[in-house]
């Protein structure tokens, strides 16, 4: 089981400098607010994905007066352990896996699946599809080694053919490419999303009996006819507007419960059920599929269940085998009997346990 055995951060938002050791099982961060619990787990999540689950500039992450951010950390799998840093600084970022810099971020973050559920979760079936898109695709890049390069040639022939489009030319050049990669493309999505498909009852049963989720993938065109049917019949309205109508980077996630829409229908306390039985059907699918064990982190998360599910979520945590981190206010503890605990004020950590 992969496992953060030990971190260091500085000058990461308010954390100048910390450094401390973890539980390969349940470990729990405690402060008030603001005092850096959320920053904390935010510096791993930044390490497994290069990016912030609360910030859409990385000059955010970077302390104030500073010109870099740092997160280095031992990470301890089934096999072997090895070493990954970060720095990321106004207009550069330096990645490195033991003594090795790494050019791609792609193959950097494939070493450390991180998973997060915190305040902005919600946009996963709140949100727009690009939430739903960006889930079931990273559900793919740690399922399939190819899923990159499809993704990214996909990509590049997309916005070759919206620059056709808006130069008024041709796309005849690109529409045969574009059909190849986005049916490539579907395909992955469609066996991530069969692969989510196979465990997400079970999940959701743990968590909670009584709810049935549906899930069903919308490839972006209507389902009678072909792409390439779609594309012909959309091609004036993609002149005018200079811009690809139909396609994967227009694809979605229906999600259904109980027969019913689960953004209309669903009840606060039925979404956070919701997305915790998607996020740990994804965990389970990457240990079991790709023998990756993601890390897990819960920002506050768990506070907001009642406490008949979350006794249902601690119960199923603890069979999951999964390393796992969460925060909490000191006014707000959780009832649990966590194998590490450390306090966090003004930007420092104490362990406690």
């Amino acid at each position: 089981m992969a496992n953060i055995a030990s971190i260091s951060v500085t000058n990461f938002r308010n954390l100048t400098g910390i450094d401390c050791e973890f539980s390969p099982g349940f470990n729990l961060l405690t402060g008030e607010n603001g005092a850096g619990k959320t920053s904390l787990l935010e510096a791993i999540y930044f390490l497994g994905n290069l990016k912030s689950f609360r910030s859409q500039t990385h000059h955010d992450l970077i302390a104030q007066n500073q010109a870099c951010a740092v997160v280095r950390a031992s990470v301890s799998a089934e096999n072997a352990s090895f070493f990954m840093a970060v720095e990321r600084c106004k207009e550069r970022v330096r990645l490195k896996v033991d003594l090795e810099d790494i050019q791609s971020a792609g193959a950097f973050v494939a070493h450390l699946p991180v998973l997060s559920l915190h305040a902005q979760s919600d946009d996963l079936i709140l949100g727009g599809p690009e939430f739903r898109r960006k889930f079931l695709d990273r559900t793919a890049f740690y399922l399939f080694p190819e899923f990159a390069t499809i993704f990214s040639q996909f990509s590049r022939v997309l916005k070759q053919r919206n620059a056709a489009l808006k130069n008024g030319q041709s796309t005849l050049a690109w529409d045969g490419l574009f059909i190849q990669y986005s049916t490539l493309l579907t395909e992955q999505r469609l066996a991530a999303l069969d692969y989510i498909a196979a465990i997400l009852p079970g999940v959701l049963l743990s968590l909670s009996p009584y709810l049935l989720l549906q899930v069903e993938y919308h490839q972006g065109f209507r389902a009678q006819g072909s792409l390439a049917d779609s594309l012909a019949r959309h091609a004036a309205r993609e002149r005018e507007l200079g811009q690809t109508l139909s396609g994967p980077h227009r694809a979605d996630l229906i999600l259904s419960v109980n027969g019913f829409g689960v953004k209309s229908t669903a009840s606060r306390g039925q979404i956070k059920i919701i997305l915790l039985a998607l996020y740990l059907s994804v965990a389970g699918v990457w240990r079991d599929v790709s023998n990756k064990n993601a890390i897990l982190l819960f920002d506050d998360f768990i506070s907001e269940l009642d406490n008949r599910h979350a006794s249902l979520l601690w119960d199923f945590l603890s069979h999951f085998g999964h390393q796992a981190f969460f925060s909490a206010t000191d006014r707000n503890p959780l009832a649990h009997p966590f194998d590490a605990k450390f306090s966090l004020s003004a930007g420092k950590i104490t362990s406690m346990l």
